[in-house]
């Protein structure tokens, strides 16, 4: 029996991991949120199809280092899938303090209470905006940092933060950078979620949708599938501690595709609502995912269009 801590569990992502962990009876999930971004309707996912009993919610906040420690201890948790975090880059700019707190001591507090708890490993949900507007494409594992939002600053700490533990403790860590992930379950009520979901909602409302720059700007959309998937064989791949991995597709994709990709699943022919760039927003961002293929086996990877169509 597998006893797997979940931060951020009424989240997007996390719906997604818990969805896959579900599926293996030694499976024993605790789930922790405090419910700031993630919402109910995740969790009255998770237990709908919970068919075994296998998941506990816990309303907690990561912040609290001695209730986290707490959870974990008496539950004898081996494994733990962080994605608890302030996640929304605009969000970051506007305050920067709580999402200091929240992403970067919240991430120290799982990872002592794991040190503290003999956790077996720790793997941690980074993003692309540690590389920034940093120009050169596609981005690896390697390529310089340059974060320009406290958000990226904040995933680049907790990835240091990771790789310190893992080698300074032996606390197994495994740090994934995730290029833009979009999928079922995915928030489209805020400004800053994710373009598919809010023009997935725009165009079921028959609105136009608006695009913040000149909409060439690209991205590598993964699919959430895929990202819950990449987190599970990061967690089980033997002799990776302090790794960090890039997780995106290799392909890009402007957003001015999303607008056709869209008209032609809604049988539209909208013009979006061009507007000016906002601060932090990358131009470019595509990923180089041969590693994540060589030491994960991650070979297979779903396309975007394909996807959005069946969405």
């Amino acid at each position: 029996m597998k006893n797997i801590l979940v931060t951020g569990s009424a989240g997007f992502i996390a719906s997604h991991i818990i969805e896959e962990l579900l599926k293996d009876t030694n499976n024993n999930i605790i789930g922790i949120d405090n419910l700031y971004s993630g919402t109910q309707e995740n969790l009255d996912f998770i237990n709908l199809i919970d068919k075994n009993n296998k998941f506990t919610f816990i309303n907690a906040n990561i912040r609290d280092f001695e209730n986290i420690k707490k959870i974990i201890k008496e539950n004898n948790i081996n494994q733990i899938y962080h994605l608890a975090a302030i996640v929304s880059v605009q969000e970051s700019i506007q305050n920067p303090l709580l999402s200091n707190e929240v992403n970067v001591k919240g991430t120290l507090n799982i990872l002592e209470a794991s040190k503290q708890n003999n956790v077996k490993r720790v793997v941690f949900s980074s993003s692309a905006a540690v590389y920034g507007d940093e120009p050169t494409q596609p981005k690896n594992e390697n390529s310089q940092t340059k974060p320009i939002s406290p958000y990226g600053y904040e995933k680049l700490i907790g990835e240091q933060y990771m790789k310190l533990y893992s080698e300074l403790y032996n606390v197994e860590t495994v740090s994934l950078r995730y290029f833009n992930v979009y999928g079922q379950r995915q928030s489209a009520t805020s400004d800053y979620s994710g373009v598919i979901s809010i023009f997935e909602n725009k165009f079921k409302n028959n609105e136009v949708p608006n695009i913040y720059g000149d909409g060439e700007q690209y991205r590598d959309f993964v699919y959430v599938k895929d990202v819950a998937n990449a987190n599970i064989k990061a967690m089980n791949t033997i002799d990776i501690s302090g790794e960090v991995f890039c997780v995106g597709t290799a392909h890009k994709t402007s957003i001015n595709d999303i607008v056709d990709v869209m008209n032609k699943k809604y049988d539209k022919n909208f013009m979006a609502n061009y507007l000016d760039g906002r601060d932090g927003d990358i131009k470019e961002s595509i990923c180089d995912n041969s590693k994540i293929v060589d030491i994960l086996g991650i070979s297979k990877f779903r396309k975007f269009e394909e996807e959005i169509i069946e969405l």
